[in-house]
C-alpha cells in the first residue's frame, strides 16, 4: 500500500477537497545540486492538484489525513497513462513503415500515434470510477483548533 499525507481545505456535503502534502527528499539529500529530479522540481515549483474524495466522516478544514493506495491500482494506472501513449506511437510508426517507404511519413504517423494513445488514455482516465483506483482513509487527525487559554 502507498501512504500519503493530505490536509482538508474544504468541504462541500460528502465531498471534501485535499491538498496533498509532500515530502521532496531532494531537498535534503545529498545530491540536492545535481539531481534531475530536484532540478524540474526548482523549475516548474512544488504545485499540488487538489484530489477530491467521498467521505462520511465528520472532516473539517485544517483536519489531517492519511491516505492509502493500492501499488495495483498505481501499476495500472502507470501502465495506462504512460504505456497507452507509447504503445500507439510504437504501432503507429511500424504501421507506417509497413505502407510507406518516407521517413518523414513514418514520424508523422508516430507522433499522431502518440497524441492518439493519449487521448485514449486520457479518455479511460476519466471514466473510471472505480473505487480500486480511488485513494481512501487510513487515519485522520482532527484539527484541535485555535490553543485556548483559561
Amino acid at each position: 500500500m502507498i501512504t500519503e499525507s493530505a490536509v482538508v481545505t474544504r468541504r462541500e456535503g460528502k465531498l471534501v477537497e485535499l491538498e496533498l502534502q509532500r515530502d521532496s527528499s531532494c531537498g535534503q539529500c545529498e545530491l540536492s545540486k545535481g539531481c534531475g529530479t530536484g532540478a524540474l522540481g526548482r523549475l516548474l515549483g512544488h504545485r499540488s492538484k487538489p484530489i477530491l474524495i467521498e467521505t462520511d466522516h465528520d472532516l473539517k478544514p485544517g483536519d489531517r489525513l492519511q491516505l492509502g493506495l493500492s501499488e495495483s491500482a498505481l501499476v495500472k494506472a502507470s501502465l495506462t497513462i504512460y504505456g497507452l501513449p507509447l504503445l500507439g506511437m510504437v504501432c503507429a510508426g511500424f504501421l507506417a513503415t509497413l505502407l510507406t517507404a518516407s521517413e518523414g511519413l513514418v514520424v508523422v504517423a508516430a507522433i499522431a500515434g502518440f497524441f492518439a494513445g493519449f487521448k485514449i488514455a486520457s479518455f479511460i482516465t476519466h471514466s473510471l470510477e472505480d473505487a480500486k483506483f480511488t485513494p481512501y482513509i487510513i487515519d485522520i487527525n482532527v484539527n484541535p483548533g485555535p490553543h485556548t487559554r483559561s
